[in-house]
C-alpha cells in the first residue's frame, strides 16, 4: 500500500495550476490537520493496512504549514513504515528553511521534491510563481546538504523557451547533487487561471521534448516515464501508481483506490473538516482497471502484461518497432509516444 496526503494551502495561485489548493486560508491550517489525522487513522483501520511502502505529501504547499502539525501524523504512521519506506514531501523554494526541513527529516522525511519550475526569472513571472531564481538555488543547496534524495520540478514548452534556454536550465540543474528531475510540458488546464482566461499564448507553438530528453540524457539522467528522469533513484511512489498498486488518499481533494473502489475527498476545506469521512465513491469495473494499467504502463518503464493485450496487436506494434516484449511484458520504445500507443490497444 502507498499513501498520499494532500495539503491544500498556498501563499499564491500559479497560472497553470489546476490542483486543488487555496490561498488566504491559513486560519484553517490547525483544524485541517486535526481532521487530517482523523481521516488517516480511519482509513488505516477500515482498509486493514499492514505496511506502507511510500508516503507522498503534496499540495498545495506542504511547507506552508509549521512542521509541528506533522508530528502526530508521523507518530501514527511509525508502526506502518519499514526501513526502506520512501517518504517524500513537496516544498516551495521561497518558504523552505532549515528549521522546517530539519524537523521534517527528524519525523522521517527522506526525499524532497522542490517546485523550482524554472531557472529564469522571466519564465517564473510568466508562470506566476512566487519565488525567484535566487530562492530556488539556495533551497536546492539546503536540501542537498540535508538529504541524499532530492528532486526538482521544471516546466518547459513556455512561450519564452528556446533550445538554448532549455539546455541552460538543464545545465544549472545538473550542477546540483540531484537524484531526480521531473520536467513537464506546460499544460493549459480548463480549471487553471490560464485556462479560465484563455491564456493559450503562454505555451510555445513548438515542443522541446526531444531537447529535454537528450539534454538530460547527456547529464546522466534516465527517462523512466514521460515526464520523469532519475540519476540515482527513481521515485518509488510514482512507480507504485504506475504499477497499479492500491493507494490511500488522505485530505481534502485527495484520491485513493482500494480494490475496485476509487474515492475522492471533498474539494472544500470547510466541508472536509465538517464531514471527514464523507467521500465521493466510484466503483471501477475490471475493464476500467485494465485500461488504467495500459495507460500507466506504456507511459513508464513498468510496461504492460502481455496477457491483457491482443496478440495480433502486440505483433503489429513490435513489427513496427513501436514496442518490444521482455519477460511477458510489453514496453514502449519511445515513452513520448505512449499515449498514442495505449490508445491503439484500447
Amino acid at each position: 500500500m502507498i499513501l498520499y496526503i494532500h495539503i491544500p494551502f498556498c501563499d499564491s495561485k500559479c497560472g497553470y495550476c489546476a490542483f486543488f489548493s487555496k490561498i488566504d486560508s491559513n486560519h484553517l491550517i490547525e483544524p485541517y490537520f486535526n481532521t487530517l489525522l482523523l481521516d488517516l487513522k480511519h482509513q488505516l483501520y477500515i482498509y486493514n493496512v499492514e505496511k506502507i511502502s511510500s508516503v507522498f505529501i503534496g499540495g498545495g504547499t506542504p511547507n506552508m504549514a509549521d512542521s509541528k502539525y506533522y508530528k502526530e501524523i508521523f507518530d501514527t504512521l511509525s508502526r506502518y513504515l519499514t526501513d526502506d519506506s520512501e517518504i517524500t514531501t513537496e516544498a516551495n523554494p521561497n518558504l523552505l528553511n532549515k528549521e522546517w526541513l530539519t524537523a521534517m527529516r527528524d519525523f522521517g522525511i527522506n526525499r524532497l521534491s522542490l517546485g523550482v519550475q524554472s531557472f529564469f526569472d522571466d519564465k517564473l513571472a510568466l508562470l506566476q510563481r512566487n519565488h525567484d531564481v535566487y530562492h530556488s538555488k539556495k533551497s536546492i543547496e539546503l536540501a542537498c546538504e540535508m538529504l541524499d534524495n532530492v528532486s526538482i520540478d521544471l516546466i518547459y514548452d513556455c512561450n519564452v523557451d528556446s533550445q538554448s534556454r532549455i539546455l541552460q536550465e538543464i545545465e544549472i540543474a545538473s550542477g546540483f547533487n540531484l537524484s531526480h528531475i521531473s520536467m513537464y510540458s506546460l499544460s493549459i488546464e480548463r480549471d487553471s487561471d490560464f485556462g479560465r482566461n484563455h491564456r493559450f499564448d503562454t505555451k510555445s507553438t513548438d515542443s522541446f521534448r526531444e531537447i529535454v530528453r537528450e539534454g538530460l540524457k547527456q547529464k546522466g539522467f534516465t527517462q523512466y516515464e514521460v515526464s520523469n528522469f532519475y540519476k540515482t533513484k527513481p521515485c518509488k511512489h510514482n512507480l507504485g501508481y504506475w504499477s497499479s498498486l492500491e493507494y490511500l488518499g488522505v485530505g481534502a481533494g485527495a484520491v485513493g483506490r482500494v480494490g475496485k473502489k476509487r474515492y475522492y475527498g471533498s474539494k472544500n476545506i470547510e466541508s472536509y473538516i465538517a464531514n471527514t469521512n464523507k467521500k465521493e465513491v466510484e466503483i471501477l469495473s475490471e475493464e476500467d482497471l485494465i485500461l488504467e494499467e495500459i495507460m500507466l504502463g506504456f507511459r513508464s518503464n513498468i510496461g504492460v502484461r502481455c496477457e491483457i493485450l491482443e496478440e495480433r496487436k502486440i505483433r503489429n506494434v513490435c513489427d513496427s518497432k513501436l514496442c518490444f516484449v521482455k519477460n511477458n511484458r510489453i514496453y514502449a520504445n519511445d515513452l513520448f509516444n505512449a499515449d498514442n500507443l495505449a490508445n491503439y490497444f484500447i
